[in-house]
């Protein structure tokens, strides 16, 4: 069924071998739960850039990612500024995510809105009663990426006291990342502290 011309015979052979090692690739990384934690890799990634511009650098934000609980699941990032303390969760959806009451529904991996509450109320308490005492409030933030996102009038919305974003609009919803107001002094101390933890972890999680 093939050509008889060696030089296009050869290129269909090729082409036929690439595509079918392309599938079992594909196939492995998606029965093996590779596939889901590249793309939340991904969602991290573009929320990192987002938040932590040079722009924004230059303001006075940090970022810390990878805060890891014993037992309880990680965090993705704290963003630390002169506007406040935030936990953001990151997620880059494929398929057709949406609000359903106080839920994201369609999401791969944990909901992000109960997530995000978790991940604050961990890290608040972290920041008042560890070594630091910092007196502040951690608020929750869910960033959404991806052909999936839910797309919102103005960038973002409030679901259940969450910050829910669309990420590509980012100069939308960054713009609503204030609650309490810091100085860079301290802000520069909770850095320091939160990346200590993360330093630590390399021991703890052994």
């Amino acid at each position: 069924m093939l050509p008889t011309f060696p030089f296009l015979k050869g290129f269909i052979l090729g082409f036929i071998t690439a595509a079918f090692m392309v599938t079992i690739a594909w196939l492995v990384l998606v029965s093996s739960g590779s596939y889901g934690w590249s793309l939340g890799k991904m969602g991290e990634e573009f929320t990192a850039e987002a938040a932590t511009s040079s722009a924004r650098r230059r303001q006075g934000w940090r970022l810390v990612n990878g805060i890891y609980f014993d037992r309880h699941g990680d965090i993705d990032h704290v963003l630390i500024g002169p506007g406040g303390v935030f936990v953001i969760e990151s997620k880059f959806m494929t398929g057709q995510c949406r609000v359903v009451g106080t839920r994201v529904v369609g999401v791969t991996g944990r909901e992000p809105i109960s997530q995000a509450h978790d991940g604050a109320r961990k890290v608040e308490k972290m920041l008042k009663y560890g070594s630091g005492r910092f007196d502040v409030t951690v608020l929750p933030v869910a960033v959404i990426w991806g052909p999936g996102r839910i797309k919102m009038d103005g960038g973002w919305q409030m679901v259940d006291g969450v910050l829910l974003c669309d990420g590509p609009e980012n100069e939308q919803w960054l713009g609503e990342l204030g609650g309490q107001v810091l100085d860079l002094e301290v802000v520069g101390k909770i850095q320091e502290f939160l990346v200590g933890h993360v330093e630590g972890q390399v021991t703890v999680d052994r």
